[in-house]
């Protein structure tokens, strides 16, 4: 399954560039998002093409990750993700689809994002797909709101929420915080904070340094994700590529 995927990817991308590319607005490579959605009738693919996570000692890599979004109206966007395992540690079964997920996310009060004044504001929510992880065959809910604003030459997005988790349906409370500054026209330093609260467990936090890279038609990123509680993982290095047609 995993090279089948792989092969996909690849002609979707060469497809994709062969075929013209409109502007991008990437949100890889945080777990967070912002307060805007694709225009009407386009499609936005986040790819993620290597994340190698470190965990108590344990390797995982995962590749490729997958964001789809589709503008359904000015306002309204689908949003369908997934990652591919095809390596941890210590497992026998290498091979796993994790985190799927269906999503509607609708800018419920247009901002700067979207050319005009003021702060930009937006929800989504979903369906949180079983998954072939031991313990996640069921399906989850999940809700947020997204506050993205400005001050001075720094942007920053917001995210506050909940879900039912994929594994027992219970709730856990889900925030997020993006912060960009634009060296240039071109590249962006990002950095996030991120985490979940669960009612019958630890919290699991991590924050997030790397950059956005406008190069052309295509948007490069890549970053560097540090653990803050015992059941984050360790350290995460990911890489990504994103355009839209």
């Amino acid at each position: 399954m995993t090279h089948r995927m792989l092969r996909i990817i690849f002609v979707l991308s060469v497809t994709v560039l062969l075929g013209g590319v409109s502007n991008v607005y990437a949100y890889r490579p945080f777990v967070s998002t912002d307060a805007a959605v694709v225009e009407k009738g386009e499609t936005e693919l986040e790819i993620g093409l290597y994340n190698f996570t470190d965990d108590k000692g344990l390797d995982e890599i995962t590749v490729p990750s997958l964001i789809y979004n589709y503008g359904l109206t000015d306002t309204w966007e689908f949003v369908a993700e997934f990652d591919i395992q095809i390596y941890k540690e210590g497992d026998d079964d290498d091979s796993e689809l994790k985190d799927p997920a269906v999503f509607l996310k609708n800018v419920f009060k247009e901002g700067f994002l979207q050319d005009k004044d003021g702060a930009s504001m937006a929800w989504e929510f979903g369906a949180l797909l079983p998954s072939t992880v031991n313990g996640e065959h069921t399906t989850g809910l999940e809700a947020i709101g997204i506050y993205s604003g400005k001050l001075s030459d720094f942007v920053y997005h917001v995210n506050i929420g909940g879900e039912l988790d994929r594994a027992d349906f219970v709730f856990n409370s889900i925030w997020g915080a993006i912060l960009e500054y634009p060296f240039d026209s071109k590249f962006r330093v990002v950095g996030e904070i991120n985490g979940t609260f669960q009612r019958h467990g630890l919290p699991s936090n991590s924050g997030l340094i790397g950059f956005i890279w406008e190069m052309g038609n295509i948007n490069l990123d890549a970053g560097l994700r540090r653990g803050f509680s015992s059941t984050a993982s360790d350290w995460a290095l990911t890489t990504g590529i994103t355009f839209s047609f």
